[in-house]
């Protein structure tokens, strides 16, 4: 009731109001894409280097297995599989976030990002014990730099999706629509 009262009297008010098309703003908002294309270019990339990655790890810590403590073998052979299985899932999670444009998703990703993956990977390249081959330096280096990219813009898109779904929750409650999008 109050809605109707305030929109008549804004259409006395400002006249020309009157004939907008309210429900025009909303579904103009509501199918602007907000997926972000450097987000996607890095996971991109950190998906074909992955493999690489993979493979560079497995053959250096069956070289270099023997020579660490025991202390080391169980700390790197934890991180390598820990990395290994977080990694695809956060692969995951940041493609279906970003494209998709879901928030959960795309938040997820950035936690295990920037929370899990980025110490463990920084573990690797930085601790001289685990007694890093040169492959694994230019391979270890590639991962935290793609990561540092999508820690980034992860938190750009992250922002703007947030900031978009909160319109088009806002215009769709001003204006009484029902939002049918999602």
């Amino acid at each position: 009731m109050w809605k109707s009262s305030v929109v008549n009297a804004s259409d006395h008010i400002f006249p020309g109001l009157a004939y907008h098309d309210r429900k025009k703003e909303f579904y103009d908002i509501g199918n602007q894409i907000q997926s972000s294309l450097p987000l996607q270019m890095a996971l991109y990339f950190n998906v074909w280097l992955l493999p690489i990655w993979f493979l560079i790890s497995i053959i250096s810590l069956d070289f270099k297995y023997l020579q660490l403590t025991d202390v080391y073998k169980f700390i790197t052979v934890a991180i390598f599989l820990l990395i290994s299985i977080l990694e695809c899932t956060r692969l995951y999670l940041g493609y279906h976030g970003n494209l998709a444009e879901k928030i959960p998703e795309l938040a997820s990703f950035w936690l295990i990002s920037t929370l899990i993956q980025f110490p463990l990977e920084l573990f690797l390249l930085l601790d001289n014990r685990t007694m890093l081959q040169f492959s694994e330096q230019i391979v270890n280096s590639l991962m935290i730099f793609f990561l540092s990219i999508e820690i980034i813009s992860g938190t750009v898109a992250l922002k703007n999706s947030a900031n978009h779904h909160a319109k088009r929750f806002y215009i769709a409650q001003l204006y009484g629509i029902e939002d049918r999008l999602n």
